[in-house]
This record gives C-alpha cells, structure tokens and sequence, in this order.
C-alpha cells in the first residue's frame, strides 16, 4: 500500500527542445538558463528553451552523459577517447565550456556517469574497477577514489541529494539511498515494477524516477522517502534521463515519442501540503452559552425556592386547564 504523494505536483506543459537522432542525456547549468545534453555522439549545449544550440565539444569518438561543473565554466562528461597507447575504457573527462582544455581524469577500468556534488568538490561515477558498475566517489580532480557500493549487479547512474551527505540509484528495478560516509544502503522504492535512475529536487522534498508500472517507461515523482507515486508522463514509448531544473519547476528528459530520441521538457506546478489544524478544545468552565433571559430568570428563581417554583407551575397549570375549558364548552 503506497501513501500519497506530499502536495500535487501537475503537468502543465510540455516541449520538445531538439529535433534529431539520439538527442539524450539533459542536465541543467547551476543558473537554470543552459541545458547539456548528448547529441549522437557529440556534446551540446542550449538555452533552457531550446534555442542557440551549440556544440561544446567532439573528440570523432563517442562521448555522452554530460554535466555541469557548479560554477558552470566546465563539463565533465563520459567518453571512448584514450590517451595514446593506453588501453580501451570509458573514461570521466572535463573540458571548459567552450570545448577548450580537456582532461581525462579516470583509467583502468570503464567508469561513466559522473555527478557533481553539490558542494562540487566531489564526483559521484559508476566504475567497473572490481567488475560490474559500483558507485564509486572521488575528488573533483580524480583522486581520493572511494568505492561506495559492492554488489554482484550492474547499479543506476548515481544522483546526490541536496545536502551532499547521500546518494540515491536504481539496483535491480528497486531505488535506493547509500549514505557517502557510513556506506550503508537503503531501500527505498521496491515493488513489482521496475524503477530506474531517481533524481532529487532542489529542495529535496521529492524525487522524479523511472518505472514501467504502465507498461512503457514513464517519469513519476515519489516523496524523498520513497512513499507515494505520481505519473506524470503518459507516452506508449519510453522516457529517459530526468533531470530537475535547479528552481524545480521545471523537468528536462529525453523521450521517443516523436521518433527518435530527443530533448523535452515539461513544465510543473506544485501544490505543497497544507497542514491541518489541530483542533481547539475548551474547558467547560470556560464555555459561555447564550440564552434567553426569561429562562435564564426562571433558573434562577427555582435554584433560590425550589418550593415556590413547583408552586408557580401547579397555579399556572391550572389556570391553563380553566382557560381551555371555558373555550370548549362556549363552542358547545
């Protein structure tokens, strides 16, 4: 049984931010204005409306997953260029934002997916170094790598949560949390669906994933402790690549419902839980009634002479009896 989603999150419009072949892989700029994203097998960029697409770097070989450093100047990114006589993996590299000054940064082993902290010290990356994907954690220069998880399985791309303390990822079709210090995993979505590549928003109240549940893959938003679904797309092919807007209002992916792969982007409005009232209780000491003064009186009178009181009433219903009678026997 699943909990309702914290507030409502709406879809209120959609775009389709590029018109090509295997446009994927969208990430914003920290400033919310720019979009990277993987164009075939080149590197891209473009205004969060779609406009004045440039290309930002291509090494004739393949390179994708691209994002931004924070404080926008560079992009680190995934690719199949080596260094010369080096042996074949993909590796992380950064390059400055107008493709200038690249730098590969991993070796040994494929390693891909990088996510910048946000402190943006930090990179979170898949790496093949003990023989499937684990996540893995290194300085933003490359050293210090950590290894974050050790499973016999392929994990999801890692995503951060706002703090930087966490990271979640998609292991199996279940969605999970792995703390950076004590390296202890948490589940967090696990149903009979399969549910991929969870992303947090900025203020990390919620997360936008992947999952099948409707047959094709379609993005959902759940709240940041895994309880709760919401769809939001609807398409019979499938989505890609969700990817919140650093003002959370907006989600860029990558879809085929045109076609091909491409950019898109849909606009949200949320509604944020409201809070019920606790209900006010009042000692009945202090609870003031508003009554008639006549009855008020008569209260009075019978709480100071009982006797009297009953007395008043024998006297007054006997001289209703005598009234009703006189009425009758004038209308025989």
């Amino acid at each position: 049984m699943s909990l309702p989603l914290a507030g409502a999150v709406t879809v209120t419009d959609h775009y389709q931010l590029t018109e090509g072949v295997n446009q994927v892989a969208p990430a914003w700029s920290p400033d919310g204005d720019r979009i990277v994203y993987s164009s075939e097998q080149a590197i891209w960029t473009m205004n969060a409306d779609g406009t004045d697409k440039k290309e930002a770097y291509d090494s004739i070989v393949w390179d994708g997953e691209p994002v931004f450093s924070t404080d926008g100047k560079h992009l680190y990114f995934a690719s199949d260029h080596i260094r010369p006589f080096s042996a074949k993996f993909i590796n992380i590299h950064v390059v400055d934002i107008d493709g200038l000054n690249r730098t590969q940064i991993t070796k040994n082993a494929d390693m891909r997916a990088p996510a910048v902290s946000p402190d943006g010290k930090r990179l979170a990356y898949l790496s093949k170094l003990t023989g499937n994907y684990d996540i893995w954690v290194m300085g933003i220069n490359g050293s210090n790598n950590t290894q974050i998880t050790e499973t016999n399985i392929n994990e999801g791309a890692p995503a951060w949560t706002p703090d930087g303390e966490q990271i979640v990822y998609s292991l199996d079709g279940d969605i999970w949390k792995v703390d950076t210090e004590s390296k202890i995993p948490v589940i967090l979505k696990d149903n009979e669906f399969n549910n991929y590549n969870p992303v947090f928003n900025p203020e990390g109240t919620r997360m936008a994933f992947l999952s099948d549940k409707e047959g094709s893959k379609d993005i959902w938003v759940m709240n940041a402790d895994g309880t709760g679904m919401e769809q939001l797309t609807f398409s019979d092919q499938d989505e890609m690549d969700p990817a919140w807007s650093p003002d959370g209002k907006s989600i860029a992916y990558s879809s085929n419902k045109a076609g091909e792969f491409n950019i898109w982007k849909m606009e949200l409005s949320i509604t944020e839980p409201t809070i019920p009232r606790e209900p006010r209780y009042i000692d009945e000491e202090y609870v003031v009634e508003n009554k008639n003064p006549i009855i008020e009186k008569l209260e009075d009178f019978g709480s100071s002479s009982p006797l009297r009181l009953v007395i008043a009433a024998f006297i007054l219903g006997a001289a209703i009896v005598i009234m009703m009678t006189k009425y009758f026997v004038k209308k025989l």
